[in-house]
C-alpha cells in the first residue's frame, strides 16, 4: 500500500467494495479506524492519520496557504496525487515575516517532485555520491557506459590484437569489449586481461605464461552495428591510474587500423585511455604492425574511494586482480591492491634471484675479444628454465661510462631490433669499465626463460663495449652451457643505429634454474 500512496484511496473512493475488501481481508493495517483505507500520500502532508478521502476531481485549493507551500508546488501536488488538499487537515498559518516580502518561509516537510520533472542535483555534493544524478546506483558508481571507436578505418587484419589502457578518474570496471572481425562468420575467440603495461612483462607480452586464462573463450555474439561482442566471464577492474593489458585472439582475423606509435595515446574518454597497440600472426606469436583497436567497450566506473577496514591480499606470482561476478551492483569494493607485475613471473626483481640455484657461465671467446662496438645484441636459448639476473661485461677503456641493458622476448629478427621501443630497458646507470676485467651489470629484473624458450638482449655502452668478431652466420650458436645456447649476433656503431660487425657476447651470465 504504502508504494503507492493514494493510488489505492483514489480508485476506492469511486469503488466501495474495495475499502471492504482491503480493511476486512486483505490488508486491515493498511485503513483508518473508520473502515477506510489510509491515505498515506495526504498523510506525508499533514503529518498524521486523516480519514477524509479526496475529492473525485482535481480541484486545486486557492487560499492564503499558498504562501507557506507555493501555488506552484500545491498544483503539482493536487494533480499528482489525483485530489484537492484540505484545509482543514493542515498545519497551522505560521506567522507573517515582519517587513521583507522576498523572503519565504521553510516549509515543514520535504518537497514532492512529479515523476515529470528532473531530480534537483547539486553541483558540489551530487556527482560526487551519484555521479548519475540516479539515487538507486550504489554511491560512486556510474551507470553503464560505452565507448565507441569512432572515424577509424579498420583496413588491416590479424588474428591477434594486443594493447593497454589506463583508467584516469576512478576505477573502471569492464563488462564486454566488442570488435570488428574480417567477416560475419562465427569464430572462436579468446580474451586475455592482466594487470599492467604488456610492455613490461617477462616475455613483452608474447609469452603466454606471463598472462592468466582468458577471461572469455567461445563465439562472441553478433551486435546490431555489426560488431562482435564478448561478454566477460567475470568483470575485469583497472584501478585508478593503473594499467592493463588485453590481448584479442581469434581463429579469424580482426580488423583494426595501424597505428602511428606503439605506447601513444589512441583514445582518451577521460575515463580511461587506449594506447596503441601491436597486431601478432597468432596468440602470443610475431609481432607485426602497430596496432589502434576498433570497436566497443561496455563499462562502468568507480569515483568514490571507501574506507578501508580489510585489504584482500594477493599472491605476488599471481598478477590477477580480484574481480567480481557481473552485474553486482551491491556496493563498490574496498581499495583494491595494484599488484603490478615485474617483468618475472617466476622471480622477484631486482635482481635478487627467485630462490633458485646459483649459477654463472662464461662465454668461452672472452680471452678473444679484440672488437668493440656502442651496442652488441645477441640471443639466449634455453635448454631448461632459467632465469638470468645479471650480466658481466668489458669495456673498450677504463673509463666510466652510461651502461644501458634492454632485453625482449624471442629472437630479435623477429622484430625491428634497430627500434628502441622495440625493447625493455632493465638496466641504466654509469659503470667503471675495465677492458682487461669483467664487470657485473645487476640487471633491475630478472629475466625468465623457460624450457625452449628464448630471449634477445642489447647492452649498449657510451664508450664502447667490448665483443669477439664471428666468423659464423647470424643466430649460429656459439657458446653453449648446460642450461642455455647463446647465439651469434651483431654488433652496432651508434646505439639503435648501423648493424655493423658479426658478433659473439664476450661476457659472463649470472643465473638461477
Amino acid at each position: 500500500m504504502k508504494e503507492y500512496p493514494g493510488v489505492y484511496s483514489r480508485v476506492a473512493a469511486n469503488t466501495d467494495w474495495i475499502d471492504e475488501k482491503v480493511c476486512e481481508d486483505l490488508s486491515p493495517k493498511s485503513c483508518t479506524p473508520d473502515g477506510k483505507i489510509r491515505d498515506y500520500a495526504l498523510e506525508s502532508l499533514t503529518g498524521g492519520t486523516n480519514s477524509r478521502r479526496r475529492t473525485k476531481k482535481n480541484v486545486i485549493t486557492n487560499n492564503e496557504r499558498a504562501a507557506l507551500y507555493g501555488d506552484k508546488v500545491q498544483e503539482e501536488v493536487c494533480e499528482l496525487l489525483g485530489g484537492s488538499i484540505d484545509e482543514a487537515t493542515l498545519p497551522p498559518l505560521p506567522a507573517p515575516a515582519s517587513s521583507s516580502p522576498s523572503i519565504s518561509s521553510t516549509p515543514p516537510h520535504a518537497p514532492i517532485t512529479s515523476p515529470s520533472m528532473a531530480p534537483s542535483v547539486s553541483p558540489t555534493l551530487m556527482p560526487s555520491t551519484f555521479p548519475s544524478g540516479s539515487p538507486s546506483l550504489p554511491p560512486g558508481k556510474s551507470p553503464i557506459k560505452k565507448f565507441i571507436t569512432r572515424d577509424k578505418n579498420a583496413n588491416q587484419k590479424a588474428k591477434g590484437i594486443m594493447y593497454q589502457m589506463q583508467a584516469e578518474e576512478g576505477d573502471v570496471y569492464i563488462e564486454k569489449i566488442s570488435f570488428k572481425t574480417k567477416d560475419d562468420k562465427d569464430t572462436e575467440v579468446q580474451v586475455y586481461f592482466r594487470p599492467g603495461a604488456y610492455e613490461s612483462f617477462q616475455g613483452g607480452g608474447m609469452d603466454a605464461a606471463d598472462w592468466e586464462e582468458p577471461v572469455f573463450n567461445g563465439i562472441p555474439d553478433r551486435t546490431s552495428d555489426g560488431l562482435r561482442e564478448a561478454v566477460l566471464d567475470n568483470i575485469v577492474i583497472i584501478p585508478k591510474g593503473e594499467t592493463a593489458s588485453i590481448h584479442l585472439v581469434g581463429k579469424k582475423e580482426f580488423m583494426y587500423e595501424e597505428g602511428d606509435q606503439e605506447f601513444a595515446t589512441a583514445y582518451d574518454t577521460r575515463d580511461f585511455k587506449i594506447f596503441t597497440g601491436r597486431s601478432t600472426k597468432k596468440a602470443f606469436e610475431e609481432r607485426l604492425m602497430k596496432a589502434d583497436f576498433v570497436g566497443e567497450i561496455t563499462y562502468y566506473t568507480y569515483r568514490v574511494a571507501t574506507k578501508v577496514t580489510t585489504t584482500p591480499s594477493l599472491s605476488p606470482s599471481s598478477p590477477k586482480l580480484p574481480t567480481l561476478p557481473l552485474n553486482d551492483d551491491s556496493s563498490p569494493p574496498s581499495m583494491l591492491p595494484s599488484n603490478r607485475p615485474s617483468s618475472s613471473p617466476s622471480g622477484g626483481g631486482g635482481g635478487g634471484g627467485g630462490g633458485g640455484v646459483a649459477k654463472k657461465y662464461t662465454t668461452p671467446s672472452i680471452n678473444k675479444a679484440g672488437d668493440n662496438a656502442k651496442g652488441v645484441m645477441f640471443t639466449v636459448s634455453a635448454k631448461s628454465k632459467i632465469s638470468i639476473t645479471g650480466l658481466d661485461i668489458m669495456g673498450k677503456d677504463a673509463k666510466e661510462s652510461d651502461v644501458q641493458v634492454y632485453f625482449q622476448h624471442g629472437s630479435y629478427e623477429r622484430f625491428d631490433a634497430l627500434v628502441m621501443g622495440e625493447w625493455i630497458k632493465v638496466f641504466n646507470g654509469k659503470v667503471m669499465l675495465d677492458p682487461d676485467e669483467l664487470v657485473n651489470i645487476e640487471l633491475a629484473e630478472d629475466i625468465s626463460i623457460r624450457a625452449g624458450g628464448s630471449v634477445s638482449f642489447y647492452v649498449v655502452s657510451k664508450k664502447g663495449v667490448l665483443f669477439t668478431k664471428s666468423s659464423d652466420n647470424e643466430f649460429d650458436i656459439y657458446a653453449q652451457s648446460e642450461d642455455f645456447d647463446v647465439q651469434v649476433g651483431l654488433s652496432t656503431k651508434k646505439e639503435f643505429q648501423q648493424p655493423d660487425k658479426l658478433a659473439e657476447f664476450a661476457g659472463r651470465f649470472v643465473y638461477e634454474t
